[in-house]
């Protein structure tokens, strides 16, 4: 009798050859399936991994950059919140020295108008030079601000001035990374056109005879601008209708063409209507018909929509001068005016390096003993001696990243200001 293992070698020996190789063979190569399967799932399985760490990776740097971004706009936008702070906290302590009749009166003995004092004293604040003064006792010579200007801080005064002492937990103001710059321009130093069609014209009298549209026609006078108005065929007074007819109640047009002020504007690609109302912003003065390029441009400088229609002439540029005297003159376009003018603007330059226009009635009786011609009334009403209404733009930045922080202050009827604009950029 025959053993299993005997019975199972027997059977192999008796099995034909072709067989046993075949049985072999099938064997081998269900193996080699299925180890090429595992093989490719591993793979698989691998590829997967790779992509799914791949996107998790590059997701948690993305959300750590966002993160980082936003970090650096947040303190961005505190550095700019600090320069147009710094800026209220000095134009509301000029406003009150402003009130002193003592203080105001023993300053006018010596040319200063102690109105515009303070804050014309600190034009710009940045961070570089608040880090100097501090760094230097708050002192600083002009060796060192011409060192300032051309190379910035040093990293030895950048690191005097975050060093402790301050009244909290030892840190001091400046301890903080990043920088803000501030500046400040008085909106009283331009032409207003708020009070084109708001009814500031007698009733019945001719809308150009209104004080802020006789202001606009002077600035855009003189023997330039003339030339460069008839090289475009703009007519002057048509385009400054534009903006009384943008702001005014009705909806005709005011420059005599007989039509309604829509018009103008229906026939554009994306049309709209006149706002028949002010003016929430300078740049919606493009707006306008007759506005939108070459002549805001030329003229935006000098122009403003807020304050009541008074120029300060102690702060006023050069043509806006030049402008409110030309709108005051019975006859501006006399032979040699521009020169005369240019000689009279000098004259004025050269008395306020001494002293500044105390009253408007001064600056009147300065400009009647300049021999301009003879002069309409109205110029007294027309001008004031004090700003009060500032816009303040303050950048912040770290690293990278920038925030710009505009903001427009109206101290009219208040010490404190209010905020009439603000916009961050």
């Amino acid at each position: 009798m025959k053993t299993p293992t005997l019975q199972r070698f027997w059977r192999f020996l008796t099995v034909p050859r072709g067989r046993v190789a075949s049985r072999f063979y099938k064997a081998r190569a269900s193996r080699k399936s299925e180890g090429g399967v595992a093989l490719l799932m591993v793979i698989t399985t691998l590829m997967f991994m790779t992509v799914l760490v791949a996107d998790l990776n590059y997701g948690a740097r993305v959300r750590l950059m966002m993160a980082a971004h936003q970090r650096d706009e947040a303190q961005a936008y505190w550095l700019a919140r600090t320069g147009t702070n710094l800026y209220a906290l000095i134009l509301a302590a000029n406003m009150e020295l402003a009130k002193n009749d003592m203080l105001s009166s023993s300053s006018a003995m010596f040319g200063v108008n102690l109105g515009d004092a303070l804050w014309q004293m600190v034009p710009a604040i940045n961070t570089g030079l608040l880090r100097m003064l501090f760094a230097f006792g708050g002192s600083v010579d002009d060796e060192e601000l011409e060192e300032f200007a051309e190379e910035g801080v040093s990293d030895e005064v950048r690191e005097i001035s975050m060093e402790g002492g301050g009244r909290f937990d030892d840190k001091n103001f400046l301890d903080f990374d990043g920088d803000f710059s501030a500046s400040i321009v008085d909106e009283d130093s331009k032409v207003s056109i708020a009070a084109l069609g708001q009814g500031t014209t007698e009733q019945g009298g001719d809308w150009r005879d209104d004080p802020a549209a006789q202001q606009l026609f002077g600035l855009m006078s003189g023997e330039e601008n003339d030339q460069w108005f008839y090289d475009r065929n703009i007519d002057r007074w048509e385009v400054i209708g534009h903006l009384k007819d943008w702001t005014d109640a009705d909806t005709m047009v005011s420059s005599g063409q007989g039509s309604f002020e829509d018009n103008f504007y229906n026939r554009l690609d994306s049309p709209y209507m006149a706002k028949n109302a002010p003016f929430d912003s300078k740049e919606e003065i493009r707006l306008v018909e007759g506005w939108q390029d070459d002549v805001y441009e030329r003229f935006r400088d000098q122009l403003t929509i807020y304050g009541n229609g008074r120029v300060n002439i102690n702060t006023a540029s050069d043509e806006v001068i030049k402008g409110l005297i030309r709108a005051y003159i019975q006859a501006m376009n006399n032979p040699g005016m521009d020169e005369r003018m240019e000689m009279v603007i000098a004259d004025m330059r050269d008395q306020m390096l001494l002293t500044s226009f105390q009253k408007p009635k001064d600056f009147v009786q300065w400009v009647e003993g300049q021999g301009l011609g003879e002069m309409k009334s109205g110029l007294k009403k027309a001008v004031k001696t004090k700003s009060e209404v500032f816009t303040i733009v303050s950048i912040g930045q770290v690293g990278e990243t920038t925030v710009t922080v505009t903001t427009i202050m109206d101290f009219q009827s208040s010490s404190f200001g209010e905020t009439v604009y603000w916009r961050v950029d």
